[in-house]
């Protein structure tokens, strides 16, 4: 019986692993849960897997030779840089993601975080419930319709953000190279450079993948570029965002107010970090993800890509399909 590992269980926030387990079970495919912390935990559980589901793990190249009968890795999520695609594709496995999961659930954290960051709703709490009745503390407050929206990265979740600010009135232009000028027209984003984005934006929402051009993007040069009393939102990945240089920003007033989601070291966030003391800053666990429906997704999703290519197909959401079919021909 072919048989699907899931290394890293214990980082799955919502461990419901029976939704693909049943689904992989009714074509005959056995489901093991793991909870591997070292690489003999690894070898032990999957090096007779045929396909092995990845949450947080990292997976080199020299991790892939212990998974023998591997055929595919699939990411619980969009992002997939903790998976080494080139050596991946040596190796004949697919890497497969979820990038049509949780779309508007990242969408609209990360507009909860734009909202607010602009009405100061947490520091108004926060400062409530310290006994501070004062309506005008901390940064001054304008008007949505006046400010401008700067995306960095228009994919499914940027698209998704520009399509919830519309409303607002905010007027909304994005930086993504990799896109043609009708993505921009169809969603109406006016289309700028990434220095264009810093310098014109009041607001800065970060939906680009983690790559090594995206690394610490966000940084005290970058910053420097933006204007005075800029908020960053970044709802992403966390090491795009240098979290040394926007605390620094923070607590200049170059950064009026930051939303983060994401860490640079994850579950392992640095709590005794100086961006905890921020009142300034919106802090959440990496949670802009999760909802009900959205962890059901999740785990059909990954039923669905261990089906495909075990069954002999590439899935739309293989990311090196194009080296696979190259190899194949």
């Amino acid at each position: 019986m072919p048989k699907y590992v899931v290394l890293d269980g214990q980082n799955c926030f919502e461990k419901i692993f029976d939704i693909e387990g049943d689904i992989l079970k009714a074509r005959g495919i056995d489901t093991v849960i793991a909870e591997c912390k070292t690489v003999e935990d690894i070898v032990k559980a999957a090096s007779d897997a045929d396909a092995v589901g990845v949450i947080a793990q990292k997976i080199s190249g020299s991790l892939m030779d212990t998974l023998a009968r591997c055929k595919i890795l699939v990411r619980y999520g969009i992002g997939y840089d903790c998976i080494s695609v080139p050596e991946a594709t040596q190796r004949g496995i697919a890497v497969c993601n979820l990038p049509d999961y949780c779309i508007p659930e990242v969408a609209a954290h990360a507009l909860g975080m734009i909202l607010d960051c602009c009405r100061k709703i947490t520091l108004f709490d926060r400062r409530l419930r310290d006994g501070i009745w004062n309506g005008d503390y901390g940064y001054r407050i304008h008007r949505l319709s006046g400010l401008k929206l700067g995306i960095i990265g228009l994919g499914n979740i940027g698209r998704t953000l520009a399509e919830f600010t519309k409303p607002l009135g905010m007027e909304t232009c994005a930086s993504d190279p990799y896109l043609d000028d009708g993505i921009f027209r169809k969603y109406g984003v006016i289309k700028a450079s990434l220095d264009e984005v810093f310098a014109k934006s009041d607001i800065i929402s970060i939906h680009c993948p983690l790559t090594e051009e995206t690394r610490r993007l966000i940084n005290r040069e970058s910053i420097a570029k933006m204007k005075d009393g800029v908020i960053i939102v970044n709802t992403a990945r966390g090491l795009i965002v240098s979290l040394d240089d926007i605390t620094e920003a923070l607590q200049s007033g170059k950064v009026k107010a930051a939303g983060i989601d994401v860490f640079e070291s994850e579950p392992d966030v640095r709590m005794n970090h100086a961006i905890f003391h921020c009142e300034n800053a919106i802090l959440t666990p990496h949670c802009a993800y999760n909802s009900s429906e959205a962890v059901i997704d999740q785990h059909k999703k990954v039923a669905k890509s261990v089906i495909d290519v075990l069954s002999g197909n590439i899935p739309y959401n293989c990311v090196n399909r194009k080296e696979l079919e190259k190899q194949e021909k």
